[in-house]
């Protein structure tokens, strides 16, 4: 295979309620859509996925456009590959800038398995020698609400829809007797909270009181940079502590496992650099007994449908933040928006390649952007 052209296409989507962290309040979306066509003609479609500010990492939309079109474009004229492995281990002379990446690389994972004439989640099993699930279980997470009431019925909302994990986003010490709030209201709800760096060591004390609530982990209560205080908490709670923020590639989960700075890993795939990296880490992470999951960055449907793709892979145990498109989005950017099946449950898709594809509206959009030719 060889890449002759890509098109880019900025897209921003309202969403459904205001989705607050530690790290910022989201009231929109902004991702973009990633065509790459090969010189025979296969399509494939990726996403974008950093944020429009360097708050979750340093990249950021138009960054990642620019790291696209001036860097891993030159790198792609002349170069053919027959897998898309091939591609990730081509583009690794480029540091960082993983989301780019993991942008660029999904696209051709599309295309590849279109090729194939099987769905992305059956050539992923495929390298692993497994079988894809047909549907996973998945989770849903809820930022920061105004009141506890708000919050216990946005969960009653969410459990009656069938979701069978909750994650909750805490921004503080102060939001720690929310959560005891939440865990007295539902004592056998799958709960788990998310911090997003919104504590240091010495909030220990306040730490403690989550260690007593029977949650399935505390995701990523310290700096986004560090290993080494996550390893001094772990020792000192019983409850698993999740690497979120700081994975983005599989030297971080070793490094991880080396100072045992946690149990669990959140893998997300556009951060680790696209699918060739994220197989790669779940391998491990399964050889070292380290448990992984896959989380979400608020993704259109395109995203979803590679998260999906993953996840529907056995390594994957845990319900993943791999909501139905109508958890954010009153408008997706693909024809069959995800709609959550029976039991809390996602379908994989089974059509060759990602198995979705955009609406007449996007189509129409995408074909308006300019081409970046690469041969």
């Amino acid at each position: 295979m060889q890449i002759k052209k890509i098109r880019l296409l900025p897209v921003t989507l309202p969403l459904i309620g205001s989705f607050k962290t530690s790290e910022d309040n989201l009231n929109t979306r902004e991702v973009t859509l990633v065509q790459v066509v090969t010189t025979t003609g296969l399509s494939g479609l990726g996403e974008l996925e950093a944020f429009a500010h360097p708050t979750y990492t340093a990249e950021t939309q138009a960054t990642a456009r620019q790291i696209i079109q001036q860097e891993i474009v030159p790198l792609l004229t002349d170069f053919q590959f027959a897998l898309p492995e091939e591609l990730s281990k081509h583009l690794a002379v480029i540091q960082g800038n993983q989301m780019a990446k993991a942008a660029v690389e999904t696209a051709v994972w599309d295309l590849y398995a279109q090729s194939q004439q099987k769905s992305l989640a059956a050539v992923l099993a495929q390298r692993l020698q497994v079988r894809p699930r047909r549907q996973i279980a998945v989770g849903v997470s809820i930022g920061q609400q105004p009141s506890v009431d708000q919050l216990l019925q946005k969960i009653k909302l969410y459990l009656n829809q069938g979701y069978q994990r909750v994650k909750l986003k805490i921004t503080g010490v102060a939001e720690i007797a929310m959560v005891e709030h939440v865990r007295q209201q539902f004592p056998k709800l799958n709960l788990m909270v998310d911090a997003n760096s919104a504590f240091t060591l010495a909030d220990l004390p306040a730490l403690s009181r989550l260690d007593k609530l029977n949650l399935a982990m505390i995701e990523q209560p310290l700096a986004t940079d560090d290993f080494v205080q996550h390893a001094q908490l772990q020792k000192q709670l019983t409850t698993s502590l999740c690497l979120d923020e700081n994975i983005f590639s599989l030297a971080d989960v070793a490094t991880t496992v080396t100072l045992k700075s946690a149990r669990v890993i959140n893998l997300k795939l556009a951060r680790v650099g696209g699918l060739t990296n994220a197989l790669a880490i779940a391998q491990y992470c399964q050889k070292q007994r380290l448990e992984v999951w896959c989380g979400g960055m608020l993704e259109t449907g395109i995203g979803r449908a590679a998260n999906l793709a993953l996840a529907s892979l056995p390594l994957f145990t845990f319900p993943g933040d791999i909501s139905a498109s109508d958890r954010y989005f009153s408008e997706d950017v693909i024809q069959k928006p995800f709609e959550l099946a029976q039991g809390g449950r996602l379908n994989v898709p089974d059509q060759a390649g990602l198995g979705v594809n955009l609406t007449a509206k996007y189509l129409g959009k995408m074909a308006e952007q300019p081409w970046i030719w690469v041969n």
